[in-house]
């Protein structure tokens, strides 16, 4: 599987890691090691994540309150769209293509 990231998902990673590192120096960086393993299962079996509108599936990360929207392009690409707060509205980041 080939990985892609929407350009404003760098932003959704370094805004959470940078309020989790002020909270606790280095829960940043724990942060971005969770989101990394979760998009790590979704690139090992990205169909077996659930369908939350039209083509776009959403994984959890375990320890945070986040989930990773992204969507499977032409049977071989994975494209992370958005890293969501559970918090955040439910469509926010669902316009994102």
């Amino acid at each position: 599987m080939n990985l892609q990231y929407h350009p404003l998902t760098v932003s959704d990673l370094n805004r959470a890691a940078s309020y989790y590192n002020r909270q606790r120096r280095g829960l940043g960086d724990e942060f971005r090691s969770e989101a990394h393993a979760a998009i790590a299962r979704i690139l090992s079996n990205p169909l077996q994540f659930a369908i939350v509108e039209r083509d776009i599936r959403r994984a959890f990360t375990h320890r945070f309150p986040y989930s990773i929207l992204f969507r499977v392009v032409n049977g071989d690409t994975v494209r992370v769209l958005v890293i969501r707060h559970h918090r955040r509205h439910p469509s926010f980041g669902l316009q994102r293509r």
